[in-house]
């Protein structure tokens, strides 16, 4: 399968060989749906928690005596019915995440992929680091290929100093290496864009 490859000016250098076992043959929502939930689900922090009425400070008398007062019996100010006092069925920390065969991983990998090509959101550029450290740099590139709307993912096998500093304040703008793409990253944004070298380690990874 060929693809456009350009150059850091964004003109046209002749196709790229893109390995076929990148892309997925079709595109499964439903599949992606789950695996999408795998990675939300493990980035969640289940940090919520309340105090019950044994955790809550005080409430060790009895506020009032059992009986001949008039007023309903009361074993505890730190009860859940009292202001100030304890939360019944209240949160508490946990672990939202579950685990999911890297086989799947994968194929939602590939699967997204195979949809951002055919919409023709995926472009492979020979070279992406710059001498200087500039935001100009990749601004100019998105410019010149029309991308100002869209959320753009930079994927490359390393990133130099010099190209972070250049990416680092673009909105709308994220990266990842090669080696930690994953489905989610794809589908986060609108448009993938890969330097030359990134193609092989994904080839790798799909072939592991």
């Amino acid at each position: 399968m060929e693809i456009k490859l350009y150059d850091r000016d964004c003109n046209e250098k002749g196709n790229i060989n893109f390995p076929e076992l990148i892309f997925a043959d079709k595109v499964d929502n439903n599949f992606l749906y789950e695996v999408i939930k795998y990675y939300l689900a493990n980035k969640r922090v289940g940090t919520s928690s309340t105090k019950t009425r044994s955790e809550v400070r005080g409430g060790g008398r009895k506020p009032w005596k059992q009986k001949h007062t008039g007023r309903a019996r009361q074993g505890s100010i730190r009860s859940p019915i009292w202001r100030g006092g304890g939360v019944a069925f209240g949160p508490k920390p946990r672990d939202f995440s579950f685990d999911m065969p890297i086989k799947k991983l994968r194929l939602a990998l590939k699967q997204v992929l195979k949809s951002r090509l055919d919409e023709g959101m995926i472009f492979v550029f020979d070279n992406l680091n710059f001498e200087m450290p500039k935001t100009k740099n990749f601004d100019n590139i998105i410019k010149k290929l029309n991308l100002e709307e869209k959320k753009v993912l930079i994927v490359m096998d390393k990133f130099d100093d010099n190209t972070l500093k250049s990416i680092r304040n673009i909105e709308n703008l994220s990266y990842v290496t090669a080696n930690d793409l994953n489905a989610y990253d794809v589908i986060s944004n609108d448009v993938v864009v890969f330097n030359r070298p990134s193609i092989d380690v994904i080839k790798s990874r799909m072939e592991g």
